[in-house]
């Protein structure tokens, strides 16, 4: 079995952060999993996936998404990706 280091956060900006995401975005759900950078590394993080509704003249587009937050975040953004579907 792999080991994947244990992962540490701001608690409290990483907390207030995602609350006011999830009260904006009900569609979005916070998770651990592990995440695999480019370079084949792979890190235990904290992320937040589901759709976002985006209204686009007279229609709303659901859009999934995976929003990655890495443990030195605020200072470095989220990693975020747009999850395509059939």
């Amino acid at each position: 079995t792999p080991y994947y280091p244990q992962t540490t956060y701001d608690r409290k900006h990483v907390a207030r952060d995602m609350f006011v995401a999830l009260t904006y975005f009900k569609n979005l759900v916070p998770m651990m999993d592990k995440f695999v950078y480019n370079d084949g590394r792979k890190k235990n993080l904290m992320s937040l996936n589901g759709t976002i509704s985006v209204m686009i003249g007279d229609k709303t587009y659901n859009i999934p998404v995976c929003l990655w937050i890495e443990e030195n975040y605020p200072q470095t953004a989220p990693i975020c990706y747009v999850k395509p579907t059939r």
